[in-house]
């Protein structure tokens, strides 16, 4: 019987994997969209003060989605109890759990998608401007800082991690590598 919770702790986890793919579907989908409009919407020099190229509600759902993300972020340290999430205290263990089985930095990809979803929901070109700088210092902070602390800490593992799971546009598939024999 495989694939049929015995359990409620299997239940539980079964359903927490669910909702943790269906959140990776989407982060994925947003941030393709998200892509896409800074590719070709930005060029066409539509961004002006009076900002209405999407309706709100597309704003709404990608504040929620960047909730969840970020919260789903936070709840795989929680429960790992391998370390928190704050920048200059990297974990005892790698994460790879949860979100992380898809996507290097959830949680970054969280209060991006949020930003973004706030420039649709105010009709702001300024928060999107935000936005867009707010994902750049990430993406410095991320490859300057995080990523070598990581790096100098779990070696191998990081690099067979850093191989197998991209840094900002999810992974349909999760990765189920066993990273702890690698060091």
């Amino acid at each position: 019987m495989t694939g049929i919770p015995t359990t409620t702790n299997d239940f539980w986890s079964s359903a927490m994997d669910i909702i943790e793919r269906v959140l990776n579907i989407l982060l994925t989908i947003c941030i393709f969209f998200v892509g896409v409009l800074f590719a070709f919407v930005l060029p066409l020099g539509i961004l002006t003060s009076d900002f209405k190229l999407f309706p709100m509600e597309i704003g709404v759902f990608l504040i929620i989605l960047g909730i969840f993300s970020t919260l789903f972020g936070c709840r795989s340290f929680i429960f790992s109890k391998t370390g928190t999430p704050f920048l200059l205290d990297t974990p005892e263990e790698l994460m790879v759990g949860g979100l992380y089985r898809f996507v290097r930095n959830p949680m970054y990809c969280g209060y991006c998608l949020i930003l973004f979803g706030e420039s649709l929901l105010y009709e702001s070109s300024e928060v999107l401007l935000y936005s867009f700088v707010f994902f750049f210092l990430f993406n410095l902070l991320v490859i300057l800082v995080e990523e070598p602390l990581l790096r100098n800490k779990f070696g191998k593992q990081y690099e067979l991690y850093c191989k197998e799971v991209p840094r900002w546009i999810p992974r349909f598939k999760a990765f189920r590598g066993d990273i702890s024999k690698s060091s």
